[in-house]
Parts: structure tokens; C-alpha cells; sequence
């Protein structure tokens, strides 16, 4: 037989209580802490009933949840997460109007019953893939910051040297050479076969050629020399490797996520486990949307409508209004796709020679691969092959 446990959620203490599949009560509303103790307090009380199936529900308010959540998860429970505004109007089909923390877990428990088609398992799991890719999200967009730190006081000791080597910047043999030779004077006094080996840094670099132009330019560079702005340029070089290794860390949590490791989006050529990772916290659930439009809509990939009386424009951007982890996800799966499949890459070239621009084409791309998501996600028993 199945009951319905429904939870109120406060900051220091929750309200829970049990019904059957009739609504009738059979614990009446009691209060726990939100703690281990608490926890286990809660997982006693319904002893009675563990042979039977257990269905928890609490509102998706917050984030004092959370803690339960995963309690519940570790201890083989499912729960779902309830739309506060349902909940609401379901607490409205009664009569009385009354609010307290022991009506709003009957009317949990009442909701659950009434609507326990719904059932979210895997919420605790997508949370936790949300996480992780908006912490490398963050992470990332802190490393560009500090690149282009990098690149304003490089242009103030050395300014040619940036443009000589280009994206090379951003290379561990460069980082190892501007944290011991940061300025256009430290490089000018240095020895060829010094720079040599700090450029040559594990092997990945060895044309002598380049140190000399690069010995060569500091010693004509109009870069003034300053302690204080070499000891910065070192600083920034440390925290852009730290930063680095955060984000492989991130990156390896992502690929061992039970929710990534053979997803079904990976039977798209070019899709990874990090562009999964991104798609599937932003979309949650595909039955969420009924069209793949709905989809590049949420993303902020569809174009911007402009009409008035009988004008409509018949060429807009994209609205870039929706979730924007989705939308860079999407246009970089997009990028990766066009480079392994020959489908894809066909079409890129068809709008290419329309006259699009390569950024235009990409999100030509992104709706293609939108389409290829829905249907994978909606038909899990079906193989999907792109060439």
C-alpha cells in the first residue's frame, strides 16, 4: 500500500505528517528538527509503515530542503518538490481559510495523493549536476578575468610580447616563463639557453628560433621595468593555474556524475560530458516542454520578433532572454557536432553560403541540435544515428 508523508519546510524545524491513498490521517502533524536527530526522529516515527511504499513530498522553496533531501536519498527514500503557487491553490479548495505549518503538511500530503503521478526522483542528482556546472561556469569567467589582468600589465613591462605569441599565453610553457622573467628588462638580461629551458618547460616547447625574436623584442620594448608590476604578473600567473586546477577538478566530478556517465545524449557525435552536464541541469525534465521551439526558447536562441501594423522584419538576432548555461551549452555542442558529423557540417557550409555569418550558421546549428535532443530524450528505445 502506498502513504503520502507530507513536509513543511522551515529554517529550524519541519512539520511533517502521514495519509493514505483516502486522505485520511493516520500520524497526525508532529515536528522535527532539522538535524540527524530530527532526521532520524522523522524515519522512526514511520517505522510502522517501512513495509510499505513511502512517498515524501515538501514545496521547492529555498534551499533549507536540501539537507532533507539528501537525507532522504541516502536512505533509499524518494520525494518530489512541489510547485509552491499547486500547492497553494490546492490549500484554496478548502472552505475555511486557514494557514498554519500543520495545515500546509496535510495539504503536502493531500497534494501528493491527488497528484501522485508526479514523481520527481532524480531532483537531489540534477541539483547537484545545477551546482557543478555553474561553479565551473564561475570559475571560468574568473580565469578570463585574470587573463585579461594578465594582458594590461604585460602591455605596460612588455606590450609586443603578447601579440608576438599570440594565444601561446595561455600555455604552461608561457606561464612557467612570466613567473621567473615577467618584464621585457628581466628577459633582455637573462641568457638564451635560460629562457630556453623555462620556455622548453616539459618539453612542449623548443624552438630557439622564437626565444631569440622574443630576447630580441625586450631588448627593443618601450615597456618601463617595475618590481612591484613583476611581482603582480607572477601573482597572476598562480592564480590562473590554481584556477585551472580547479576547474579539471570540477570537470572530473561532472564526467563521474551517475546522471552523465552514459547518458543518451552521448549518442550525438561532438556531444561531451560537460556540455551534457549543462544541457540536462538547465532542462531538468524534457516533459517540461512539449515542442523543441519551447526549448530554444528557454535558451534565449530564438530570434526577436518585431512587428508593428504591417511591418514585420524578416531578419532579427536572437533573443538571448533564457537560460544562458543552456544557450552556451547548445551553441558549443552546435560547434563540436559540425566538427564530427558530416550532416551537420554540410549544413553549416549550406548557411555559410547564404550569406550568414559564422555565428548566425551556429545557431542555425543549435536549433538542429535541439531537435536531436527532444527526440532522443522523448524516445529512449529508439537508437539515434547522425553521419
Amino acid at each position: 500500500m502506498t502513504f503520502y508523508v507530507g513536509i513543511d519546510i522551515a529554517k529550524y524545524s519541519h512539520v511533517a505528517c502521514l495519509i493514505d491513498q483516502f486522505g485520511r490521517v493516520l500520524i497526525e502533524p508532529f515536528s522535527f528538527d532539522n538535524n540527524s536527530v530530527g532526521f532520524n526522529m522523522l524515519i522512526s516515527k514511520l517505522d510502522s509503515f517501512s513495509n510499505d511504499t513511502l512517498r515524501f513530498g515538501f514545496e521547492s522553496t529555498a534551499h533549507y530542503r536540501e539537507n532533507l533531501a539528501h537525507f532522504l536519498s541516502s536512505s533509499s527514500f524518494s520525494y518530489e518538490l512541489i510547485n509552491p503557487l499547486l500547492s497553494k491553490r490546492f490549500r484554496s479548495l478548502n472552505i475555511r481559510d486557514v494557514k498554519n505549518d500543520n495545515i500546509d503538511a496535510l495539504t503536502i500530503a493531500s497534494f501528493l495523493a491527488f497528484n501522485h503521478n508526479h514523481f520527481l526522483q532524480d531532483e537531489f542528482f540534477i541539483n547537484e549536476l545545477a551546482f557543478l556546472a555553474k561553479e565551473r561556469n564561475n570559475l571560468i569567467k574568473q580565469r578570463a578575468r585574470e587573463y585579461t589582468r594578465l594582458t594590461a600589465y604585460l602591455d605596460r613591462v612588455f606590450p609586443k610580447l603578447k601579440t608576438f605569441i599570440g594565444a601561446s599565453i595561455k600555455s604552461l610553457a608561457f606561464h612557467n616563463l612570466l613567473k621567473k622573467y615577467s618584464t621585457a628588462k628581466e628577459i633582455k638580461e637573462t641568457r638564451i639557453d635560460a629562457l630556453y629551458n623555462s620556455l622548453n618547460f616539459k618539453r612542449k616547447f623548443r624552438s630557439l628560433d622564437q626565444v631569440k625574436e622574443i630576447k630580441e623584442l625586450a631588448k627593443c620594448s618601450v615597456g618601463y621595468h617595475s618590481d612591484t608590476l613583476s611581482k603582480v604578473i607572477k601573482n597572476i600567473i598562480h592564480q590562473i593555474e590554481f584556477l585551472s586546477s580547479q576547474i579539471d577538478a570540477i570537470e572530473s566530478e561532472i564526467k563521474s556524475h551517475n546522471l552523465v556517465i552514459d547518458f543518451r545524449l552521448n549518442q550525438i557525435p561532438g556531444m561531451g560530458p560537460i556540455q551534457i552536464a549543462y544541457i540536462l541541469s538547465a532542462i531538468r525534465n524534457i516533459s517540461y516542454f512539449d515542442e523543441p521551439s519551447k526549448i530554444l526558447a528557454y535558451a534565449g536562441l530564438d530570434p526577436k520578433i518585431r512587428q508593428s501594423g504591417n511591418f514585420s522584419a524578416r531578419s532579427t538576432r536572437m533573443s538571448k532572454r533564457g537560460n544562458n548555461l543552456l544557450r552556451y551549452a547548445l551553441t558549443w555542442s552546435a560547434h563540436n557536432v559540425i566538427k564530427n558529423s558530416s550532416t551537420m557540417e554540410t549544413y553549416y557550409l549550406k548557411k555559410r553560403a547564404e550569406g550568414k555569418s559564422h555565428y548566425n550558421a551556429l545557431g542555425h546549428c543549435a536549433k538542429k541540435v535541439v531537435n536531436y535532443i527532444f527526440y532522443i530524450l522523448n524516445n529512449p528505445d529508439k537508437k539515434f544515428v547522425l553521419k
